[in-house]
């Protein structure tokens, strides 16, 4: 069986003040169908840069020097702005580390799922995203639907942020540090949430963190990144238990460091 994914050999750069920066260098990577994978390396490790690869997303002074990346054998650098758009959101959705600057402040969050739609070229279904955000377990959907998102606590935005990201029954959703912004109390809930997504939708996911506490905690297989290059892959317990890289190694001890005495591994 072919994979939902495949990362073959991606290499971004940046342009910066005249000089090629390399964000990502030649990492190559599969993703199957229902199964989780966790990128995980530190700031500037080039892993959100993959993710925004993946979605089209990458700012203007980026370029993709080479490889491919294939979504169910498509070949996704290689579409048009609107062949990508009708991909992205339909078929692959990303949640991102602060929901709230992500979504628009001048529109109702029911009005913002209206545009979702009507962009997608959807009827919309008020009653769906109702449904939806009681799966997510928001309270009071209705009182939520007619919010701006400034009005939101930050569990709740992203609450809200991967209904949006859920709504139009994506194959594959990204979450690019979705709790890097949240305290450790909502962090826990948002991964309880993510694990609960991850059975009652059907989705495969890519999480991307630098907490491998979290990568743990949710994830069938991890990616460990730095400086660019993939550094090491294993399931949970290779990783925690038996790294074989001093970086990976250096990771896991710093993360348990942290959580001593907040909160178990397994949220």
């Amino acid at each position: 069986m072919k994979p939902l994914l495949e990362v073959r050999e991606l290499t971004v750069a940046y342009r910066v003040k005249g000089a090629m920066k390399y964000a990502v260098k030649d990492v190559s990577f599969t993703l199957n169908e229902d199964e989780v994978l966790a990128i995980v390396g530190e700031s500037g490790s080039g892993k959100s840069t993959i993710a925004l690869s993946i979605v089209g997303a990458l700012p203007e002074n980026a370029v993709v020097v080479r490889g491919k990346i294939l979504f169910r054998g498509i070949d996704l650098l290689k579409l048009r702005p609107n062949e990508r758009r009708y991909i992205n959101g339909r078929e692959i959705s990303i949640i991102f580390q602060d929901p709230i600057t992500h979504l628009n402040p001048l529109r109702k969050v029911r009005l913002i799922f209206k545009d979702l739609f009507e962009d997608h070229g959807v009827e919309f279904n008020i009653q769906g995203v109702l449904e939806l955000l009681r799966r997510l377990k928001v309270p009071d959907p209705q009182r939520v639907l007619e919010s701006y998102p400034f009005q939101l606590s930050g569990g709740m935005a992203q609450r809200v942020f991967i209904a949006l990201a859920l709504v139009l029954n994506p194959k594959l959703l990204i979450a690019d540090e979705p709790t890097s912004a949240l305290d450790l109390t909502i962090q826990a809930q948002v991964v309880r949430l993510l694990r609960e997504v991850r059975e009652n939708f059907r989705v495969s996911m890519i999480m991307i963190t630098h907490d491998i506490g979290v990568a743990t905690s949710i994830a069938d297989r991890i990616l460990v990144m730095y400086d660019g290059g993939l550094v090491e892959e294993g399931s949970p317990d290779d990783i925690l238990l038996r790294p074989k890289s001093r970086y990976t190694a250096s990771l896991v001890n710093s993360t348990k460091a942290l959580y001593k005495g907040v909160m178990s591994w397994t949220y």
